[in-house]
C-alpha cells in the first residue's frame, strides 16, 4: 500500500534516533497528530499538498489562530527543506566534503511542539524552529510554500555558515545580481543563458534592478528580516512586464551566474577578478577593470594570507605530518587526486578529505580580504554582508583559477615555493 498523499502536511522531517546508523541519528519521520486532526476538520485529509492548500491553510489558519494549521505548514515546509538540502549536497557534498547530517541539523530542527502563529509585533521567545521563520515570512502572492521554503534555505545563516566552512559560498540571487558586474552578467548569459531573453533585455534588466534594488537597501528601515522584490518592486523594473515573469527573467540571470561562476570550463580569469573587484561598491559596478596596480596589490596580499595559513593546512604529527606534507607538495605540482594518492600511498578518499583545497581558499581569501578593508574598492567589506561575501568568493575563486598558459590553479603555484622553503618531513613508511 502506498504512503497518503497528504503525508508533506502531517509528518514532520526531522533528524532521529537511528541506533544502527554509524553517528546514531539520520534524517526521518515524525507524525504530528494535532496536524492530522486539522486536516480532518478542514476537510483536507487524503488531498496532496499543493499551493492552492498551502495559501489556504496559512490564510484561514492565520486568521483563526489554528495551531493545527501552523503544524501543517511547518510539516510541509520540513519536507521542501530536506529536498532542498538534499539537493545541495548532490551538488555540492563531493566536491566540498559536506555531511547531510550537519546541513539537516540547521533547517530540519522542527521537533512539532505547538507553537502560536507568528505576530509581528511580539518579539521572539526561546528556539524558534526554521520551518516557523520560514512562515513567519511567507508571501504567497510571490511564490507557492515549496520555493519560498528552498529559496529561504540557501539563505538561512546558520546553514551558510556551515557551507562557508567547507569553502562554499551560497548568496541569494537578489544579492548575487545586485553585486554582479555588468560585464560577468554578459559572460554568463553568453554560456548560460535561455534563448528566449536576448542580451539586450538582460542588459537592460540587470543595470534596472541594481539601480532599483541599490536605492530599496537605502530605504530598508529594519535588516533583521531578508529582503524580497515585492510586486512593486518587480513592476518598477518592467512596468511593461508583468510582476511574476521579471521575477521569472531575474531568476533565469541569476541561475545563469551561478552557472558560470560553477563550470569548470569557464573557471576565473584575470578578468574575472577585475571585474568582480573593480572600484567603487567592490562588484564592478562600471564595468571597467581596475589599473595592474590594484591586481599586484591583491596578489601580494593573497600570497601573504596563504603563507599565514599555511601552518594551519600542514598542522599535525607523526604519521599524519607526513601525510599531508606529501599530499600538499604534489597538489602544488599540479597533479590530480588520483595521481597524488598513488605518489602518497593512501586512497583518494582520504586525500579529498585531508587536502579540501576550496575550504582553505575561502579562509585564505577571508584572511586578504580582512588586510585590504578599508583600502580604495574594498571600502564594503565589513559593513555590507553581500558586498563582503561577493569578494570572498571573488578572491577564492581566483585562488583555484588557473593562470593563462598554465594548466596549474594559483594555489598550487604560489604553494610550491612556500613548501619548498619548510624542511622536509621523514618519509611515510611503505
Amino acid at each position: 500500500m502506498g504512503a497518503s498523499p497528504d503525508i508533506p502536511y502531517h509528518q514532520f522531517r526531522t533528524l532521529v534516533a537511528a541506533p544502527r546508523s554509524a553517528r546514531a541519528i539520520a534524517i526521518g519521520s515524525r507524525p504530528s497528530p494535532l496536524a492530522a486532526t486539522a486536516l480532518e476538520r478542514r476537510g483536507l485529509t487524503g488531498l496532496a499538498p499543493s499551493t492552492p492548500r498551502d495559501r489556504y491553510l496559512f490564510e484561514a489558519g492565520g486568521a483563526d489562530d489554528d495551531r493545527g494549521a501552523l503544524l501543517c505548514l511547518r510539516c510541509r515546509v520540513s519536507h521542501a527543506a530536506e529536498q532542498r538540502i538534499e539537493a545541495l549536497y548532490r551538488q555540492f557534498g563531493s566536491s566540498h566534503q559536506l555531511d547531510l547530517i550537519d546541513m539537516a541539523a540547521t533547517v530540519l530542527d522542527d521537533q512539532g511542539a505547538p507553537l502560536p502563529w507568528p505576530q509581528a509585533d511580539q518579539p521572539p521567545a526561546g528556539h524558534r524552529p526554521f520551518a516557523l521563520e520560514v512562515i513567519e515570512s511567507f508571501r504567497p502572492e510571490l511564490a507557492g510554500l515549496g520555493q519560498w521554503t528552498r529559496v529561504r534555505v540557501q539563505s538561512h545563516g546558520a546553514l551558510a555558515q556551515l557551507l562557508r566552512e567547507h569553502g562554499l559560498l551560497l548568496i541569494r540571487d537578489w544579492a548575487l545580481l545586485a553585486h554582479s558586474s555588468p560585464t560577468r552578467m554578459e559572460r554568463a548569459w553568453r554560456s548560460h543563458g535561455q534563448a528566449a531573453l536576448d542580451l539586450t533585455s538582460v542588459r537592460r534588466l540587470h543595470q534596472s534592478f541594481r539601480r532599483h534594488y541599490s536605492q530599496a537597501m537605502a530605504d530598508l528601515v529594519s535588516r533583521r528580516r531578508r529582503w524580497e522584490p515585492n510586486i512593486a518592486f518587480l513592476e518598477r523594473l518592467d512596468p511593461a512586464v508583468a510582476a511574476d515573469v521579471t521575477r521569472r527573467r531575474l531568476q533565469a540571470l541569476a541561475s545563469a551566474l551561478r552557472r558560470e561562476r560553477l563550470d569548470p570550463l569557464t573557471a576565473p580569469k584575470q578578468e574575472y577578478l577585475e571585474a568582480e573587484l573593480a572600484p567603487g561598491d567592490g562588484a564592478g559596478a562600471d564595468g571597467h577593470a581596475p589599473p595592474p596596480e590594484r591586481i599586484g596589490l591583491l596578489e601580494r596580499t593573497l600570497r601573504r594570507a596563504l603563507a599565514q595559513q599555511l601552518p594551519a593546512m600542514l598542522a599535525a604529527t607523526g604519521a599524519e605530518a607526513a601525510l599531508r606534507a606529501c599530499l600538499w607538495r604534489h597538489y602544488a605540482l599540479g597533479l590530480r587526486q588520483r595521481e597524488i594518492s598513488e605518489a602518497c600511498g593512501c586512497c583518494q578518499a582520504k586525500v579529498s578529505r585531508r587536502l579540501q583545497p576550496s575550504a582553505h581558499a575561502g579562509v585564505i581569501a577571508t584572511t586578504a580580504l580582512t588586510q585590504l578593508a578599508g583600502q580604495e574598492g574594498f571600502e564594503a567589506v565589513g559593513g555590507c554582508l553581500k558586498a563582503t561575501e561577493t569578494q570572498v568568493a571573488a578572491l577564492r575563486d581566483y585562488l583555484l583559477g588557473c593562470p593563462v598558459a598554465t594548466d596549474r590553479p594559483r594555489l598550487a603555484l604560489w604553494l610550491a615555493p612556500l613548501l619548498a622553503a619548510i624542511p622536509p618531513v621523514p618519509p611515510l613508511s611503505p
